[in-house]
């Protein structure tokens, strides 16, 4: 690879485990594999590529935040997929985790990825607080 040049690093998001495939600027497979969520794993994962080259994307879904602030700790950027919109995948005939997080490194490599709008960090932490209280208040109301 290149010096400067960027990785791209598809992930497909569970909530134990995630795919992940990383691509070099011309689309080669440079690396995939299955990877517990946890900051050291992905860091494991990534060891041997500079993490100021790596463009990461994954899908917008159940509990994203999680991966995506591990992610923005250890990567150049990384971008949200709109689930939606991403119909290369939705549309497959062949499903699986590893055809998943390929696809969405492809349509980051490519350009043609539709991303899912990222609230700030903050605007997420008002959020979980509002979650976490109205829970709350419906469990306290619930007599």
């Amino acid at each position: 690879m290149r010096m400067n040049q960027n990785c791209y690093l598809g992930v497909d998001y569970h909530k134990n485990y995630s795919f992940l495939s990383l691509l070099d600027f011309s689309g080669k497979k440079l690396k995939e594999g299955r990877v517990s969520n946890h900051k050291e794993n992905l860091k494991d994962f990534l060891k041997h590529i500079d993490n100021q080259n790596i463009l990461a994307v994954m899908e917008a879904g159940r509990n994203w935040t999680v991966m995506y602030d591990l992610l923005e700790e250890i990567v150049k950027d990384v971008k949200l997929a709109h689930p939606l919109k991403v119909k290369i995948i939705a549309e497959a005939k062949s499903k699986t985790d590893k055809i998943d997080s390929e696809a969405l490194a492809h349509l980051l490599r490519t350009n043609l990825l539709s991303e899912a709008y990222v609230p700030t960090m903050e605007a997420r932490t008002a959020r979980q607080i509002l979650k976490t209280e109205n829970v709350f208040c419906q469990i306290t109301n619930y007599n």
